[in-house]
């Protein structure tokens, strides 16, 4: 893969980064972690940012480099339905959009707020419209917003002829990478700034080597989820999709942990930012399930699956 971006991936993501970069301030208190970014999500899509996997010079390489970008501010906005999903299906669909897997009685993420839902059961994938009142916002601890349809058998369901569910899973799966990507780099940016002004034994904690050397750790892992996600999302390939979900999933558990710890007592809080991100980080972390699982995917698509192995 050649790692370096395109002219027109740059004058795209240079244009995403002017968008985001005056909200990246501003948001504070408990409630915070719970924004959604109505406002944000209508110039995206106004904007054209959100059919971007469309456009032959910028492709699903362009919409995750977006999500990762847009995952890194306070408030939330759909993005990955929106920008990797959307594209894939026969018919055009409002945003926001919703995903609802394997059970359209589950609760989702952005629920609250979507014109629309996909539910993929098994190899079927449904599409309904949204009207008010079909979906009911649900209490959450986490820093989403999060509902479920209030009656799913009432809805007008569409079955779908593509994509087929396999197609769009791992297009969902990309995405969902990419916002743990996001999320993470956030965080770790959040406690570096942190760590810098908290001073301790008369000098800030950021100067002590032990601090410095697990916060570059994290830096180091965050940065390889990146690359292997973007690889990903540039292939498509189911290897280096498991690949990318296994190495994020793996990141997130010692991040979140470290960021915490460097935090001390605020990490513990809701004053500070950081609750924002690893609340999010845990949630995508438990949506794409076990990282061993998706490195057995990679495995046994690399070298093939042993005689009785994977049966499940």
């Amino acid at each position: 893969m050649n790692f370096e971006a395109s002219e027109d991936l740059r004058a795209f993501m240079s244009a995403v980064e002017r968008l985001a970069a005056h909200r990246a301030i501003g948001l504070s208190g408990p409630a915070a972690r719970f924004r959604y970014g109505s406002d944000l999500a209508q110039e995206l899509e106004a904007s054209g940012f959100l059919d971007c996997m469309s456009v032959d010079e910028l492709g699903s390489l362009a919409a995750a480099s977006m999500i990762i970008e847009l995952s890194r501010l306070p408030e939330c906005v759909e993005v990955v339905a929106a920008s990797l999903v959307a594209p894939q299906l026969p018919l055009q669909v409002p945003r926001p959009l919703a995903l609802l897997w394997d059970d359209r009685r589950r609760p989702a993420r952005f629920l609250p707020m979507a014109r629309a839902v996909i539910a993929v059961r098994g190899e079927i994938v449904e599409f309904a419209e949204l009207r008010d009142g079909d979906a009911v916002e649900i209490v959450s601890s986490f820093a989403y917003p999060m509902g479920v349809l209030r009656e799913p058998d009432a809805l007008e369901w569409q079955v779908l002829d593509r994509p087929d569910a396999s197609a769009l899973r791992t297009h969902w799966r990309i995405g969902i990478a990419s916002e743990l990507v996001g999320c993470l780099g956030a965080g770790l940016d959040a406690v570096v700034d942190y760590v810098k002004e908290r001073r301790q034994f008369g000098r800030p904690l950021g100067s002590f080597q032990a601090i410095q050397h697990r916060l570059a750790e994290c830096a180091t892992l965050i940065e390889g989820a990146r690359w292997l996600t973007l690889k990903a999302a540039d292939t498509a390939s189911p290897i280096d999709v498991a690949v990318a979900i296994g190495h994020a999933q793996q990141a997130t558990a010692k991040v979140c942990h470290d960021l915490h710890q460097f935090m001390g007592a605020m990490g513990l809080t809701l004053e500070h930012p950081l609750h924002r991100w690893t609340y999010r980080a845990r949630l995508l972390r438990a949506e794409l399930g076990g990282a061993e699982h998706h490195f057995s995917i990679a495995a046994d698509a690399a070298w093939g699956s042993p005689a009785g192995a994977h049966a499940r």
